[in-house]
């Protein structure tokens, strides 16, 4: 395998070198230290997988990922520092193949090199969590965006706690209308329940816990 490893901290990215080229099926390894050196070197040569951090002097690794995915076939995997289900989902979202943390072992490193690199995708234990959460809220963000502005205004406040008299108060319309575009909420995403709801406006981003 041809590995390109895209990482500004030098002694980490270094090291990592170091130890893979030592691994018996990787027959290439080029270091870049920012998003620059990374496209120039890819545009130099072809490489199977492309391990990225996504926090880089010159660029986002997020808009790194985009273009490595545009123009060529090389898989990438993330190794970054971040965690956190805003920047997993964006990775992944912009073409990322798999995505571990710095807390992982070098050992499930070459594992995940090695599986993103026959097509498969490569998560670290203490990043699925984060996936789930990321993919639940893109799914609710999407379900979400077919309501009208309306429908939006009132799954909001039902979400947080306000009454049908509340809500109408609020919106300066009748709690009959409001009632209506409950069921009418409560239709479209198959559930009768005001907790089901909440946890679809929780998902979407539209409130915070």
């Amino acid at each position: 395998m041809k590995l390109l490893l895209v990482d500004d901290q030098n002694v980490v990215r270094e090291s990592l070198a170091k130890v893979l080229r030592d691994e018996p099926d990787v027959t290439l390894v080029v270091e870049a230290e920012n998003a620059k050196d990374a496209l120039a070197q890819k545009n130099k040569q072809t490489f199977d997988v492309v391990v990225i951090e996504l926090s880089l002097a010159d660029r986002c690794g997020i808009e790194l990922i985009r273009q490595i995915k545009t123009h060529g076939r090389s898989r990438v995997l993330v190794l970054s520092t971040f965690r956190d289900e805003f920047r997993v989902g964006e990775a992944m979202r912009a073409g990322a193949d798999g995505y571990l943390s710095k807390r992982c072992r070098m050992k499930e490193l070459a594992e995940a090199i090695r599986t993103v690199a026959k097509g498969r995708t490569a998560v670290s234990s203490d990043v699925s969590a984060a996936m789930v959460r990321a993919l639940q809220r893109r799914e609710g963000a999407d379900m979400v965006a077919s309501l009208s502005e309306r429908e939006r205004q009132v799954l909001r406040l039902l979400a947080m706690g306000s009454s049908a008299k509340e809500v109408a108060a609020h919106l300066a319309i009748s709690v009959k209308t409001v009632e209506t575009h409950r069921a009418r909420l409560c239709a479209k995403v198959a559930t009768h329940s005001v907790a089901d709801l909440t946890r679809l406006a929780l998902r979407a981003g539209l409130i915070d816990v």
